[in-house]
């Protein structure tokens, strides 16, 4: 049966080169990069090679590289370590609306270090509003995302560095959704940290990365020797490595990747406004990533419209979060002013640089039928 893999923007598929990468750390074998013997100084190169990689994308030194395990560890780190060293001092905690929920969720863990979460609220159109925005010396640190995960839309990151710099607080990025999409170095150099996933790019889950910039002290949140100190845990080598490799091939073929997922986005959107004259795509008119289009189908029940598909044959994503069996409404969409009732019917979709025709085919022919059958 012909499938069509529409949600790229939740996992890519394994890339030829990540497979590459852990076939060569399978043949190299045992070996731990804290070891000092020659499996060791092997295992010991792979790392580093990776971490090089990881470092072109970001457009920063390899000792500004601090592998994780995922990007949602990535951001937990930043967000707990500043609280840990700074709260006591300076206690707010400025978090966008639309973040990821591992951001929201490390920010009211750092209420255990004094530190005071609040949110930067969102506009309709999907960007967090920054008019007249500006930061006191009572903030510690400004967590926002470059791309959202749900709708693509770019968010204002520079306008925020500035702020957060004028203040002396502390910005992060998650970038885990617009690597390999978005040109990282420009974005790297105002932030004082970032996070990035292997998984997203093409490798496997398991591993991730915090960009800790250059003169960035942060306490460990896994306390350890690996990683200069910084993160405890024997390296998941291949994991790492194939991180490294997604990374290579993401520098190395950029133009071409971004202009693919711009064609393909466009076609991905077209499809979907075809299919009903009452759909309405989320952040359309804001720049978004290419690839992700969310779109609200008034008056469809989500969940049946993403089983409908499913057995169609198209994988893809509701715009909500499931929670215990049960969908719940986006945060995203109703930060944005959604209603829970259009926010359940939402959904994503996702392409990416190895989407091809057959599969926008494919849900070109099902959507418009899906969409009917799914009527509350």
């Amino acid at each position: 049966m012909t499938r069509a893999y529409l949600d790229w923007a939740a996992s890519a598929p394994l890339h030829p080169a990540a497979r590459h990468a852990v076939d060569r750390v399978l043949t190299v074998g045992a070996g731990n990069p804290s070891s000092v013997h020659r499996e060791g100084r092997a295992a010991k190169a792979i790392l580093e090679e990776a971490r090089a990689a990881v470092a072109r994308l970001a457009g920063v030194s390899p000792s500004e590289v601090l592998f994780t395990s995922s990007g949602s560890e990535a951001n937990a780190a930043a967000i707990l370590g500043v609280a840990r060293s700074r709260a006591a001092t300076a206690r707010r905690l400025l978090v966008g609306a639309l973040e990821h929920p591992s951001v929201h969720l490390a920010a009211e863990s750092a209420r255990a270090f004094g530190a005071e979460p609040a949110t930067l609220p969102a506009s309709p159109s999907g960007v967090i509003d920054c008019e007249g925005v500006s930061f006191d010396a009572d903030v510690c640190a400004v967590a926002i995302q470059l791309a959202n995960n749900e709708t693509g839309a770019l968010q204002p990151v520079a306008a925020l560095a500035a702020a957060a710099r004028e203040a002396g607080a502390h910005l992060h990025c998650d970038a885990v959704q617009a690597a390999g999409k978005v040109d990282l170095p420009d974005v790297a150099a105002r932030c004082h940290s970032l996070a990035i996933s292997a998984h997203k790019l093409g490798g496997l889950a398991g591993a991730g990365a915090l960009i800790l910039r250059r003169g960035v002290e942060l306490p460990a949140l896994l306390p350890g020797h690996q990683e200069r100190g910084r993160r405890g845990g024997s390296h998941s080598l291949a994991a790492i490595a194939a991180f490294g490799a997604v990374a290579a091939v993401a520098v190395d073929e950029a133009e071409q990747r971004r202009a693919h997922l711009a064609d393909r986005g466009l076609r991905l959107e077209a499809i979907v406004r075809e299919a009903s004259s009452e759909v309405w795509i989320q952040a359309g008119e804001v720049p978004r990533v290419g690839g992700i289009v969310s779109a609200t189908f008034p008056g469809v029940d989500g969940e049946t419209l993403l089983v409908a598909l499913d057995l169609a044959g198209v994988a893809t994503a509701h715009g909500a979060a499931c929670s215990t069996g049960a969908m719940e409404p986006s945060h995203v969409l109703l930060a944005m002013g959604l209603s829970p009732a259009l926010a359940r019917s939402t959904l994503r979709f996702s392409v990416g640089v190895d989407t091809t025709d057959d599969e926008l085919a494919l849900l070109a022919e099902v959507l418009p039928k899906a969409v009917r059958a799914s009527r509350i």
